[in-house]
């Protein structure tokens, strides 16, 4: 099977927008890993880190002993590496490593952490069961991803259209949620708790974050194909006044925050 590759790219532009990801979403995933872990873990492992963000979030959430940082990008770990020597935070570590290659660095854990991940892999019931196994005994997998999108303004809409179109086509499902509520387990691990919480976000804020991710992928052979050179290059201007407007709508985020158990 073929790993599709992070359809919103490692670039400055989309650091940037990781940036803004992690401050949309700071108080749902830390009030998701504020009831999920219930003791400080030993190990933590954040899966798909990014510049880093996530990792120092279970690592205050959480208490972690130690909370080491996975992802495939060199250019994230960087800057990751280099705000952890700034900020002075002992015990997080960042290593470059493919998330679906086993053994993971740090394993086995006591909580394995993943946010908006399973969009951009195939085959979500194998690869949580994968990672089931890269727990201890009564270690837990917490997973935060996208259930449901509302948007309410078309240029929106239609970004969610291309985006789901384009993961999909590189084997991955954008709206993760529902796969990952439908999972029972097996004798080895199972589900723990599994809720949807839904986060508000304004329109402007969810407008400049569809803005830089088009501008990292609006160039694809697939989307260019699909939709068209004007088309695409019409959403990014809607997308760009949205962003600088000052539309008192919100779009909502339905995220579906799951614990899986290591029974055995």
């Amino acid at each position: 099977m073929i790993r599709p590759g992070y359809t919103f790219g490692d670039t400055e532009v989309a650091a940037r927008r990781l940036e803004l990801v992690a401050d949309v979403f700071d108080a749902a995933s830390r009030a998701f890993l504020v009831e999920a872990v219930p003791a400080p873990p030993d190990v933590a492992l954040d899966l798909g880190c990014g510049p880093g963000r996530s990792t120092r979030l279970v690592a205050e959430a959480t208490g972690a002993r130690q909370c080491i940082g996975l992802d495939t990008s060199a250019a994230f770990l960087a800057l990751a590496r280099a705000r952890r020597s700034a900020g002075g935070q002992p015990g997080l570590e960042f290593v470059e490593h493919d998330a679906t290659v086993l053994p993971l660095p740090g394993a086995p854990a006591q909580l394995v952490y993943c946010r908006l991940l399973l969009a951009h892999l195939p085959a979500v019931e194998t690869t949580i069961a994968a990672w089931a196994t890269q727990l201890t005994p009564g270690g837990r997998l917490a997973l935060d991803e996208v259930e449901w999108i509302d948007a309410p303004h078309p240029a929106l809409r239609r970004y969610e259209e291309m985006v789901v179109g384009l993961v999909a086509s590189r084997g991955g499902p954008m709206y993760a949620g529902p796969a990952i509520a439908a999972l029972a387990g097996d004798d080895r691990w199972g589900p723990r708790s599994s809720e949807v919480r839904v986060v508000p976000v304004p329109l402007p804020t969810a407008a400049r974050m569809y803005a830089m991710n088009l501008a990292t992928w609006g160039g694809d052979p697939w989307v260019r194909s699909e939709y068209g050179a004007d088309v695409v290059e019409q959403l990014a201007r809607q997308l760009d006044e949205l962003a600088e407007g000052t539309a008192r709508a919100t779009v909502e985020w339905g995220l579906r925050q799951a614990v899986f158990e290591r029974t055995s």
